[in-house]
């Protein structure tokens, strides 16, 4: 037993070394361990700098190896080129897995002769005794900065913007919101229990979009300034002091560009509340890594706006009058439909029903087909159904009954019919029938053109009453999309949408509807 014994010891002594051996010669460097450069830091390729920088190669070892790997990582800079640190390192890592990274410093010479530089990174990986050598290689280009600026631009900016730096259609183009500043109306809201802190910061965001046109990857940082348009000095209130830092913090973006490549990137704009409307001059800055230069600007004039109360404030009163209008007649039902005969509420009903069939069944399909056609003047062509076709009926329906509350039945009959069968339940619908109605019926009313001694006869009061009442329910009705849907529109927009389709088409609807009524009311007498 002892002769067996010794002669397992022996075998065991002889076969360890030829494992070892085995396990050194299966080490593939290549493919046990990744080891990367990058100059400067986030450009893999090819690099750009200028003379007179300080820049940072980012150096990146990774192990697969499952068992201690000493390793020495050597930087080889060209000549002139100025080290900040010792070029070595050594570490050692020590299991499948385990990396190394460091960012080396150096500096590029003002004297630097313009021209593309190879720059070299070796690592010594030491396994078990046996020593393996990795050698990466990456090119840094030393250009001019007449080369760097022509090649760099910034092809398009984009205020405000959401998130991913595409514009936000909800505001208008170069334009700021900030917060309301009024003492009253912070007074009202704290009242509210919505009050507004003075250190509280509204934020957007701009889209920038950024062109390389050169042959070489180009690492830029990008920043801007919001400046006063007449002194050119930076307004602070649009870059203010966050949590004790400065939003130059914050406000910036560092962004590799591939050669003959564009980037859209966003960056957020910081509004306080001594923040003041005007015009204000946005400077777009961008600087060349491991430089203060200035490769490239790009300056756009915006517009800082308080917040559209108008809107809101006419959006809640009209909810609220529709509201009450509602509550009312549902307090009172009985009182209300007695006031009309049998062959009144028949009459009313066909009128309705004539008008969802004529006006709101169609439009249902030509809304979308004519904002495909005419774009934002598609009111051109919808003005037809909504506002002649649709006053024709109003009209002719007053002259036919001339009390107060035909009209309010005649938009709860649409509304109806549109809920059921197009599923139109909407607020805005509800909001915008019932603001109509409601304004229709009490400008009637005090005009005498409905009540005791009805007049419904006179085309042109009736005309002008119809389409003043438009032109005010338009108004409603942009103000309501505009709160609830956050749309933006132009006041001229507004204001042309007005008085065409509110005003005129209304008017000529009623004058033939006029007509309409008095002839149907021969056929029903």
């Amino acid at each position: 037993m002892k002769k067996i014994g010794f002669l397992l010891l022996v075998l065991v002594l002889i076969i360890q070394p030829v494992a070892a051996q085995v396990q050194q010669e299966d080490f593939k460097p290549e493919d046990m361990t990744t080891f990367t450069i990058q100059v400067p830091h986030g450009v893999e390729g090819n690099g750009l700098a200028v003379r007179n920088s300080t820049l940072s190669a980012y150096i990146f070892f990774e192990s697969y190896y499952d068992g201690n790997m000493n390793v020495t990582v050597e930087l080889d800079l060209p000549k002139g080129f100025v080290l900040h640190e010792p070029s070595a390192n050594s570490f050692t890592l020590q299991t499948e897995y385990d990396d190394w990274y460091r960012l080396v410093d150096f500096y590029i010479p003002a004297d630097t002769p313009f021209g593309v530089y190879n720059i070299t990174a070796k690592a010594v990986v030491d396994v078990e005794g046996t020593k393996h050598t990795i050698v990466r290689t990456t090119q840094l280009k030393v250009a001019s900065k007449e080369e760097v600026a022509n090649a760099v631009s910034v092809s398009q900016l984009i205020v405000p913007s959401d998130e991913d730096g595409y514009g936000d259609p909800s505001h208008p183009s170069n334009t700021l919101v900030v917060q309301e500043t009024s003492p009253a109306l912070k007074k009202l809201l704290q009242v509210t229990d919505l009050k507004i802190e003075k250190k509280e910061l509204t934020s957007t965001y701009m889209g920038i979009e950024l062109t390389n046109t050169g042959n070489s990857t180009i690492h830029v940082i990008v920043t801007y300034d919001i400046l006063d348009i007449k002194t050119g000095e930076p307004v602070k209130a649009f870059k203010p002091d966050i949590m004790g830092m400065k939003a130059d913090t914050l406000c910036y973006a560092t962004v590799t560009l591939s050669p003959g490549s564009s980037s859209l990137i966003s960056l957020p704009i910081y509004i306080s509340p001594d923040a003041m409307g005007g015009d204000y001059l946005l400077k777009v800055k961008v600087k060349l890594t491991g430089t203060d230069w200035i490769a490239v600007t790009k300056d756009q004039k915006i517009t800082s706006i308080s917040r559209r109360w108008g809107p809101i404030i006419t959006t809640f009163a009209a909810s609220l009058l529709g509201i009450t209008a509602l509550g009312f007649f549902f307090s009172r039902p009985r009182k209300i439909m007695d006031r009309f005969k049998t062959r009144n509420l028949v009459l009313i009903a066909l009128f309705g029903t004539v008008s969802f069939a004529a006006i709101s069944l169609p439009m249902t399909i030509l809304w979308d087909l004519s904002h495909a056609i005419f774009g934002p003047f598609s009111f051109l062509f919808t003005g037809l159904f909504n506002e002649i076709l649709l006053y024709m009926l109003i009209a002719s329906l007053v002259v036919l009954i001339p009390k107060p509350g035909v009209i309010s039945l005649f938009m709860m009959v649409r509304f109806l019919l549109g809920g059921f069968i197009t599923g139109s339940f909407t607020p805005i619908t509800f909001i915008t029938l019932s603001i109509n109605a409601i304004i229709l019926e009490f400008l009637l009313y005090v005009a005498g053109v409905t009540g005791k001694n009805p007049a419904p006869d006179n085309r042109l009061k009736m005309g002008i009453i119809c389409g003043f009442s438009d032109v005010i329910s338009g108004y409603v009705s942009f103000s309501v999309w505009m709160v609830l849907y956050r749309l933006f529109y132009s006041n001229w927009y507004i204001a042309v949408n007005l008085l065409i389709d509110g005003f005129l088409y209304t008017f000529i609807g009623t004058w033939f509807g006029i007509s309409l009524g008095n002839r149907l009311k021969k056929v029903v007498e």
